[in-house]
């Protein structure tokens, strides 16, 4: 089941972080979007699998807002393409691989940080409960 507070917590923080780096270097990254997929697994609970649907969630969300913004700037202000994908861009020789270059890294990374914020939070749970085996969580399972 989804969890859209978590999704929404991830959004925002995403957004936020997009917004301050962008204020501060004038460029866009999407180390906003790995934060906010890692807070939404977080959010979303213990179990890895559901930080990772959570993650994968918000960075979906996340693209819908920040891949328009970009082509706004890139048009306006002849931005560059986002980091680490300006820096990529160059070794590719079609337009396939540029895609699918873009599609995993918009993907991939953050299902991996929305699966660790869920891998910290079961850790984080095991050290506030103290002396809980691992066997005895229900979520484990």
């Amino acid at each position: 089941m989804t969890r859209w507070r978590a999704v929404g917590a991830g959004f925002a923080l995403a957004a936020c972080s997009e917004a301050l780096v962008f204020a501060v270097t004038g460029r866009v990254t999407l180390i906003g979007g790995l934060a906010g997929s890692a807070l939404a697994g977080y959010v979303a609970g213990k179990k890895p699998a559901e930080g990772a649907w959570h993650g994968l969630l918000t960075a979906m969300a996340w693209g819908i807002v920040l891949i328009p913004g970009l082509v706004a700037l890139s048009v306006v202000t002849d931005a560059p393409l986002p980091f680490p994908i300006e820096y990529l861009l160059p070794f590719l020789d079609t337009a396939g691989e540029a895609t699918a270059l873009i599609l995993l890294s918009a993907s991939l990374p953050n299902v991996a940080a929305g699966a660790l914020g869920s891998l910290t939070r079961r850790q984080d749970d095991r050290t506030r409960s103290g002396r809980r085996s691992p066997s005895s969580d229900p979520d484990e399972s």
